[in-house]
């Protein structure tokens, strides 16, 4: 009994520790640019409300509309919803692959 109890409590603690760790959807928000392949870079803004929109005609990249965060991973997604990219934080930028063809994706400020 005593090993559940604590394997109980060793869940709940690390549970924790990775909601605290997971940036809050105000931090992510905000004007950023995406790099997709090495050529092309596009405005973006991700809204709180979870929206996406590109401050300028983006041809390549106009296909992202909507975001939102799993974990510690970005998820870049289509007005249907069908995801374009899912990107891994890493020092203030987030960086992925294109699941469509294979392109790099760089999201940063």
């Amino acid at each position: 009994m005593k090993k559940i109890r604590t394997l109980l409590f060793t869940s709940l603690a690390i549970a924790a520790v990775a909601a605290q760790a997971q940036p809050a959807p105000s931090d992510v928000s905000g004007a950023w640019k995406l790099a997709i392949g090495a050529n092309l870079v596009c405005p973006l803004t991700l809204a709180p409300d979870g929206t996406a929109s590109f401050t300028a005609d983006c041809i390549g990249g106009g296909q992202v509309a909507r975001w939102r965060m799993i974990a510690d991973k970005l998820e870049l997604r289509t007005a249907s919803g069908e995801t374009v990219g899912i990107l891994l934080s890493k020092d203030g930028f987030y960086a992925g692959k294109r699941f469509a063809d294979g392109r790099t994706l760089v999201l940063s400020r």
